[in-house]
């Protein structure tokens, strides 16, 4: 029977992954953040966030506390999603996984960062299909995760007897190939340190993605021939 990653991260690896990553979610270090970099750069100001695999929420409760009122964090994590309503009250957590949210209702900014690696190739078009369809028209998508020349499959270390792999791709291609996200910016980076970095190696290279939603302007308009 073939692997479901993603029951797998969220029944038993997503805790665990949280566990091992614990003290280093309890506050956000901006210069180290591509996310709230380009956050800041642009002086983005949504009145909603979401972020999707937002772990114990401590990037939307960093937004939070900068004036952001209607903030959400979905994560599979059961650990994760306790530890985050106790350390941060301002943030509305949901355990779910990426290709499957129970929200019916748009976001001015959606952040999803370093998540679709982990994804079921079964489910990554369903999970892409569900972000999309979180971001508001005129909307703003935060997209980070590795950035290699050529989509690679990594067998997953933690998990050496499963056959469970992380999936590096420059994901933000999927979103502009719709023809719906047009590029603000991209930072990449070196994924050990998260410094702004040239001379990264292919495998090591991470890439965060600023990306503008519009269901119609980025449409070139072509009149009809007169007969």
């Amino acid at each position: 029977m073939p692997v479901d990653q993603v029951a797998i991260f969220a029944q038993t690896e997503g805790d665990r992954w949280f566990e091992r990553n614990r003290a280093s979610l309890t506050r956000c270090d901006v210069a180290h953040d591509f996310p709230l970099r380009l956050i800041e750069l642009y002086n983005l100001q949504p009145r909603s966030v979401l972020e999707i695999g937002a772990s114990n929420g401590f990037r939307v409760a960093a937004l939070a506390a900068r004036g952001v009122r209607d903030a959400v964090a979905v994560e599979a994590s059961a650990a994760a999603v306790r530890d985050g309503e106790a350390r941060f009250p301002d943030v509305q957590f949901i355990r779910a996984t990426a290709d499957a949210i129970p929200l019916h209702r748009t976001f001015e900014l959606v952040i999803v960062n370093f998540v679709l690696h982990w994804v079921d190739r079964t489910r990554l078009l369903t999970s892409v299909g569900e972000i999309d369809r979180l971001v508001a028209d005129g909307g703003y998508l935060l997209l980070g995760d590795f950035h290699p020349a050529r989509p690679t499959r990594v067998p997953y270390h933690h998990l050496p007897d499963q056959a469970v792999y992380t999936y590096k791709q420059a994901y933000g291609i999927v979103f502009r190939a719709s023809g719906l996200y047009q590029p603000v910016a991209m930072l990449s980076g070196d994924h050990a340190d998260h410094d702004l970095r040239a001379d990264v190696p292919e495998d090591d290279r991470v890439a965060t993605w600023l990306l503008r939603k519009s269901l119609q302007g980025n449409y070139a308009e072509r009149r009809r021939e007169q007969p």
